[in-house]
């Protein structure tokens, strides 16, 4: 079961904490709290109570199949989910040791996001979403599809897709907004975070929720200003603005 992730437990690597700061762990307003070794690790985990606990096993003070196992070992702390980061080879070894996902250096793009994402429940979109209209065009593993948008908010999107993408999947998003100053078109980088399949005895349509983890400021902006721009004309109206408790 996923959890909300608001606060992530970091071996003070320097590389770590740039990759955290730029991915949508800070723009969610995840708390990152800082830990020296392994044993700070399970000490600051057991006062913390992290969402998730990330590792740099190639830390020379770091034995990260040993902290996995430490913090796995301790009834109070085995559930909080823990993601390595380490060479190609020490994968299967951490994983061994009860790491609930690793990723190998040097990091694909997206990766780290994808894995977050995976063992930390960041699906949750608040505040406005409006109704749109038009398509989107994805580009990933998956390759290059189109899906019609049926409404955005400043944290991400829904998308009518005939063959849903797997949740986890990294996109690049691509979509014109009209806009005050007129259309633009804004790009940015997303995860899957909800799949609805095609179900001809479902009421829901089918498509995937996509959560924005890399965007320009000034596109972020552009969505905000469509989003926010519905409230002069309607109250959760058709193509208007709704509070979204959901998860997309």
């Amino acid at each position: 079961m996923q959890r909300s992730l608001s606060r992530v437990l970091v071996v003070d690597d320097a590389g770590l904490f740039r990759m955290l700061e730029g991915s949508f762990v800070r723009r969610l307003g995840c708390e990152i709290v800082r830990a020296q070794d392994g044993p700070d690790v399970v000490r600051k985990a057991s006062a913390r109570t992290p969402d998730l606990i990330l590792l740099d096993a190639q830390k020379p003070e770091l034995d990260g199949p040993g902290c996995v196992r430490a913090l796995k070992a301790d009834p109070a702390l085995r559930s909080i989910p823990v993601l390595v980061v380490t060479t190609i080879d020490d994968v299967a070894g951490c994983c061994a040791a009860g790491a609930d996902a690793a990723l190998a250096r040097p990091l694909a793009t997206g990766a780290l996001e994808v894995a977050l994402s995976s063992l930390g429940s960041v699906s949750q979109r608040r505040g406005r979403r409006r109704a749109g209209r038009g398509w989107v065009q994805l580009a990933g593993s998956h390759g290059l599809r189109r899906g019609r948008l049926k409404d955005i908010s400043s944290s991400g999107l829904f998308l009518a897709l005939r063959e849903p993408i797997p949740v986890a999947s990294p996109v690049q998003i691509a979509i014109r907004l009209p806009g005050p100053a007129g259309d633009r078109h804004v790009k940015t980088r997303g995860v899957v975070v909800r799949q609805v399949p095609p179900d001809p005895d479902s009421h829901l349509i089918p498509g995937i929720g996509v959560h924005f983890v890399e965007i320009d400021p000034a596109d972020e902006r552009h969505i905000a200003g469509y989003v926010n721009a519905a409230a002069v004309d309607a109250d959760d109206g058709p193509g208007g603005v709704s509070q979204d408790r959901e998860r997309s």
